[in-house]
């Protein structure tokens, strides 16, 4: 091999092209899902893994040959099993059956992702409210308790 020290950066950059590569392949591969998965933000997201993929590549210039080693090898492992897992006859095999077309006619909830966010905060206030609500109101039944303790113990 052409790097002796696994701390040191690539002095060729191999590893750091090979890592942006296999990512972006990735991507490529799993396109179909990403968009079948999210209509309406599937390609924004892919396009924003694929300029990931060329970014990482300036970027891990500098990381440690160990951990580009581990992610090149680890996307290559992931490439195998995404091409394997699209062969209609490894999925028949493994008992992986195909994606449901959707009803024609039905509607499709999609939601945009500022929506989500608000929604989701709106979640957060309403149970940090209940919690608030919850709190007080045992704060206020463990002093009505106190006053019932100390009217029994003046009797």
């Amino acid at each position: 091999l052409w790097f002796v020290d696994l701390n040191a950066p690539d002095p060729y950059y191999v590893l750091p092209i090979m890592s942006g590569a296999t990512f972006l392949v990735m991507m490529e591969l799993g396109k179909k899902q990403m968009l079948a998965s999210s209509p309406e933000h599937g390609e924004l997201m892919l396009n924003f893994f694929r300029g990931m993929s060329l970014l990482i590549i300036p970027v891990s210039t500098t990381f440690p040959t160990a951990v580009l080693c581990y992610w090149t090898a680890n996307n290559s492992f992931s490439l195998v099993q995404s091409v394997a897992l699209q062969n209609d006859s490894v999925k028949k095999m493994c008992g992986i059956w195909e994606m449901p077309k959707p009803v024609p006619g039905m509607e499709t909830n999609q939601k945009g992702i500022m929506d989500m966010f608000q929604e989701s905060l709106e979640k957060q206030r309403k149970a940090q409210a209940d919690k608030v609500k919850e709190r007080i109101e045992m704060h206020n039944a463990a002093i009505e308790k106190k006053k019932k303790d100390r009217r029994r113990a003046k009797k």
